[in-house]
């Protein structure tokens, strides 16, 4: 199995499952006007897309032999 995919998979899956964990809490924070838990989510959102877009171009049929 190709590694990259094996492995960046795993991470964003990681990254995608920390925000929709941190949702509720960024619900709870705009229910109570309670601004530190939506500056929070939005920063573990804002690092899983971060996440996804440093990890997916890793998932090509074919990774650039040099990188390796």
């Amino acid at each position: 199995m190709n590694e990259y995919i094996k492995w960046g998979g795993a991470g964003i899956v990681l990254a995608l499952v920390g925000a929709v964990a941190i949702a509720s809490e960024i619900q709870h924070g705009l229910e109570v006007g309670d601004p530190l838990p939506v500056i929070y989510g939005g920063a573990v959102v804002f690092a899983a897309l971060v996440t996804i877009l440093i990890v997916a171009p890793s998932f090509r049929t074919s990774p650039d032999p040099d990188h390796d």
